[in-house]
């Protein structure tokens, strides 16, 4: 069901919203108290006024007890009590137990004068319409009854009430005439925040994200929703610069192989030449292509690690990918007269992706076979913790090493040692290499270390969480893992 008014609220502004809620509720609660404070003053004037006809009619029955049985003598004094109350308008009258009336003062009205007189009770406070009124027996038992009342009219309870209720409605008038000034104005306050908020918001743009939110000092919710904001927007222009700056450094590494193709074919076209240095051209081609391609699918790769969407990760024993991807690399060591050791340790179940682990442990051997000369080793080790939680993979050769200074930059994208080095090594990547390794390290949960020291060698190791099985119940490994054999050195 529809409301058109709710409908017609919901669509004003958050401050006229919160102004106008705010209001209603206070004019409701100062409703309310009025009322409250006007049915509390009613009962408790009622009950005073009980209490005070019931002391009243208890004095006037001794008095009029001590005067019994002269009854010209009882009703003088009921008629000096009479004049002395006028100014209340209360009514007195005194009944005997025959229901006769043997004197009524001028204000008593008929209605109470024929009231019968309730003869088990000596005292009881009694209304009737809009009349109240003590009655009192007189006499004691043995005597003949007589019984006195003394009693007022309700209104002028009511009236005074009224008085009342005129005394605080001009205050309840000027708390509704303030109360929307000072909701607009609370609104305001709490809604400026938040203003300023859109404000940034809507003058950010990619290319310009250096303004921040004014963080107030309060510690409400408002600044901290500011404070988060801002860490978003750091965290955003990083990536935006991190970004930017990688496109800056693809386009200057692809731009490298494609003029050295573009030269080396525009040299070759000028003039014929003989066969082989059409081959030798060709050659150089192939090996710039080759680079280009191999730059190409690191750029995707971390392509795919930067989406948030990851593969859902799957069992897999790493002793079965470290042993496999080792192998691969057996002849290449034993070529450079390198030995290559391996020391792997069983029960290093992870969750994870299978060609991507075998990928980062390729890049390490890569890098180290490629830096260690010949008759230096390298050594792959695989090993429990000792919490039992995480295995460690490591992978520590004996070649040239890498100084201090470039360690903290070493796994940025495009950072290379060596920048200078010859470019027809056609294995290189373009400084990628060990940023894909900790881009994939991360994406499985794990933490990256690299230790160096020029001229004694490189240690670079891995720790990653293992799959605690449950008792009774083994881990199964998908069945394309595929084991290799155990081969603990080769020169």
């Amino acid at each position: 069901m529809r409301w058109p008014l709710i409908d017609f609220v919901r669509s004003l502004p958050l401050r006229v919203q919160l102004t106008l809620l705010n209001t209603a509720a206070v004019l409701l609660g100062l409703v309310l108290v009025l009322v409250s404070a006007r049915t509390a003053v009613r009962i408790a004037l009622i009950n005073e006024a009980g209490d005070v006809l019931l002391g009243e009619v208890r004095a006037t029955a001794m008095a009029l007890n001590e005067l019994y049985p002269d009854v010209d003598a009882v009703v003088a004094e009921l008629r000096r009590k009479t004049l002395s109350h006028v100014d209340r308008g209360w009514f007195v009258h005194l009944v005997n137990g025959d229901r006769v009336t043997v004197w009524r003062s001028p204000t008593c009205p008929d209605v109470i004068a024929s009231k019968p007189v309730d003869e088990s009770r000596t005292e009881a406070l009694m209304t009737l319409g809009d009349y109240m009124w003590a009655r009192r027996r007189i006499t004691d038992p043995s005597a003949v009854p007589y019984y006195v009342r003394i009693g007022l009219q309700r209104h002028q309870i009511d009236a005074r009430v009224d008085a009342v209720t005129t005394f605080l409605l001009p205050i309840g008038v000027a708390v509704a005439v303030c109360t929307p000034l000072a909701a607009y104005w609370l609104a305001f306050r709490a809604t400026q925040p938040i203003a300023d908020i859109l404000s940034v918001a809507e003058s950010l743009s990619p290319t310009t994200l250096g303004d921040r939110l004014k963080i107030r000092g309060t510690g409400d919710e408002l600044d901290r929703l500011s404070s988060r904001i801002n860490t978003l927007l750091d965290d955003v222009a990083n990536h935006v610069d991190r970004q930017q700056q990688f496109v800056a450094d693809a386009a200057h590494e692809i731009r490298g192989p494609l003029t050295a193709i573009q030269s080396t074919l525009e040299v070759a076209a000028n003039k014929d030449r003989s066969e082989a240095d059409y081959r030798d051209t060709i050659d150089d081609v192939l090996l710039e292509s080759r680079h280009l391609s191999k730059l190409a699918n690191d750029l995707l790769l971390l392509a795919e690690f930067d989406t948030d969407d990851p593969r859902t990760p799957e069992p897999v024993d790493l002793e079965r990918i470290v042993r496999t991807t080792v192998g691969m690399f057996y002849a290449v060591a034993e070529d450079r007269g390198i030995d290559l050791l391996i020391t792997a340790a069983t029960e290093c179940v992870i969750r994870g992706e299978p060609r991507h682990l075998r990928q980062l442990l390729a890049n390490f051997l890569d890098n180290a076979i490629r830096f260690t000369p010949q008759g230096g080793a390298v050594k792959v080790e695989l090993l429990r913790e000792q919490s039992g939680q995480r295995c460690r993979l490591s992978v520590r050769d004996t070649g040239i090493g890498i100084e201090a200074a470039h360690i903290p930059y070493i796994f940025d994208r495009f950072y290379q040692v060596d920048p200078g080095r010859p470019r027809a090594d056609a294995s290189r990547g373009g400084g990628l290499g060990l940023a894909i390794c900790r881009s994939i390290v991360e994406r499985h949960c794990g933490v990256i270390n690299l230790t160096s020291r020029p001229g004694e060698g490189t240690t670079i190791a891995v720790s990653l969480p293992v799959i605690v099985a449950e008792p009774g119940r083994p881990v199964t490994t998908p069945a394309n893992s595929s084991s290799s054999r155990v081969t603990t050195g080769m020169a």
